[in-house]
């Protein structure tokens, strides 16, 4: 059974979590990581660190906005991954924001990009945990994104882009567009 652990400002989860978010994430989808630990001061944004034996399996970055939780960050280190912990993060995250829809994108799914089959992979694992095509693609720093979402209804832009906000500050107003 995984552990929880939410950021409060350790060392020992940031070190974890700094060096996993910049191995799997490529620069032009994640913020630099000052940045990313700055954003976690506003009360909507949390981080929670998963550890098995403490052992550092993962980490999830949510942020909250009315009836959305919206994963800006989902990572499982490279030595636990597909073994299973990917999944009991979502489904803790279900589990934790039931009446939350619950809200992620990944890379557009597209046969022109080298990695098409990791994105596949990526989007079929998201979808066997419940998620469904939330119908709104997004340009995100100049890379295009899909959404999904498990819950009540869909997320339209406007709330995207205010989620956006929230998770990383009104610059990035002007960093998303519709795809």
């Amino acid at each position: 059974m995984l552990e929880k652990r939410e950021y409060l400002w350790e060392l020992d989860i940031r070190n974890d979590v700094s060096s996993l978010l910049e191995n799997a994430f490529p620069i032009e989808e994640r913020p630099p990581t000052e940045y990313f630990f700055k954003s976690l001061e506003r009360k909507e944004n949390k981080l929670f660190a998963y550890y098995l034996d403490n052992n550092f399996i993962g980490f999830t970055f949510l942020c909250f906005y009315q009836d959305v939780c919206y994963i800006f960050f989902l990572a499982v280190s490279t030595n636990y991954r597909h073994q299973g912990y990917g999944g009991q993060i979502i489904e803790d995250i279900k589990a934790s924001y039931p009446e939350h829809v619950i809200l992620l994108c990944f890379e557009e799914i597209d046969p022109k990009y080298d990695n098409y089959v990791e994105r596949l992979q990526r989007k079929n694992f998201y979808y066997s945990h419940g998620f469904q095509d939330n119908k709104l693609k997004t340009n995100e720093f100049g890379v295009i994104f899909e959404t999904a979402f498990i819950g009540k209804h869909l997320v339209d832009f406007a709330t995207y882009v205010e989620i956006f906000v929230i998770g990383f500050g009104e610059f990035a107003r002007k960093h998303i567009k519709q795809a």
